[in-house]
């Protein structure tokens, strides 16, 4: 059921406690008086008839009373599967949301994993890259020193003879 037809079937069940609450008294009245009557003269027809349609109308009330309320606790006990049938389906989804929670903290742990690798490989990378220019460096300022003078030995010695 949705919940309009819901708000509905409240309003006509409010509607008929309280038709049945505003005719009980008067009704209740003429059957009190009406069974007085009809026990005091049994005999008189017309006290008899009262009597009768006064205990015919609360039975008819009583009835419709129980009716109305027998519809009601159908429909609480359906509203109650329905609720139970939420729960269930909001369990699951808790569930599924845990599960997909799990997996984006795994994802976002191999995400920040992943960049602290990328920056450590870049760190090497560029300790390796300095590392290689000193060597460089060291290499053409030793061969300049070792090759260096003794090309400017020979250099003197050919332009010195």
């Amino acid at each position: 059921m949705d919940q309009p037809q819901l708000i509905g079937q409240a309003k006509q069940f409010n509607d008929k406690i309280n038709t049945i609450r505003t005719q009980f008294f008067s009704a209740l009245d003429d059957f009190k008086k009406y069974y007085v009557y009809y026990n005091k003269n049994p005999e008189v027809n017309e006290f008899q008839n009262y009597y009768v349609n006064s205990k015919g109308q609360l039975q008819n009330m009583s009835r419709d009373l129980f009716l109305t309320t027998n519809n009601i606790d159908k429909n609480i006990e359906t509203l109650d599967q329905q609720m139970s049938a939420v729960s269930a389906q909001l369990d699951d989804e808790k569930k599924l949301n845990k599960e997909m929670m799990e997996l984006i903290a795994n994802l976002e742990n191999t995400q920040n994993g992943s960049e602290v690798l990328i920056d450590d490989s870049k760190e090497r990378y560029n300790q390796q890259w300095t590392r290689n220019a000193e060597m460089l460096l060291c290499i053409i300022f030793i061969s300049v020193r070792l090759f260096g003078s003794s090309i400017f030995k020979s250099s003197a010695s050919v332009t010195g003879k």
